[in-house]
């Protein structure tokens, strides 16, 4: 948390320093997560929060809080217990900054790619399992505003997780969500 906290700090201080060409906001979002061979989860749910610094018709940074359930595994076979059965999901807190090429805000349907970088802090209370460990995504989506303050948002996203051994951990989300541009 104190990170989180520390890159806020870091980004508002950035952000005044060239106040002319920055656009802030907030925006909120949730949607729905799709593991990637990975047997020991179930599909789940995302929740976020993001800070929005549009430097410019081209360039946002949005620092972010994502919080995400996968659901309970279950085997594929039908009649065979799976060895995951019984098992609950991962509870996964992520924070992080994503760059955004495109959007922007404004009026009017706008595309873009996004790439991030954070730390995915992974819980599940039944195998009293708790890491951080650094994490990536990429993905891209649409921005639709609404002709005021307020726009609409939708993405997909790629997640990679690092883990211990050089393996990772892969999930894909897809999200839609509202954001609100201060200033306009």
């Amino acid at each position: 948390m104190k990170k989180l906290l520390f890159l806020f700090c870091l980004l508002g201080f950035a952000g005044s320093s060239i106040a002319q060409t920055v656009t802030f906001g907030v925006g909120v979002n949730a949607g729905l997560a799709y593991p990637i061979v990975q047997d020991d989860q179930g599909n789940g749910t995302i929740i976020g929060l993001k800070v929005i610094y549009s430097l410019g018709s081209l360039l946002t940074v949005e620092p972010n809080i994502s919080f995400l359930k996968y659901g309970n595994p279950t085997s594929n076979v039908s009649g065979i217990n799976g060895i995951y059965d019984g098992f609950e999901g991962s509870k996964i807190t992520s924070y992080g900054v994503d760059a955004i090429l495109g959007g922007g805000g404004g009026t009017g349907l706008h595309p873009y790619l996004l790439a991030g970088a954070g730390y995915y802090n992974s819980k599940r209370d039944m195998t009293l399992q708790d890491e951080t460990r650094l994490g990536f995504s990429g993905g891209l989506g649409f921005e639709l505003g609404m002709g005021s303050a307020f726009s609409l948002d939708a993405r997909v996203k790629l997640n990679v997780i690092t883990s211990e051994g050089g393996g990772s951990k892969k999930s894909a989300s897809a999200s839609a969500g509202i954001n609100y541009y201060f200033g306009y």
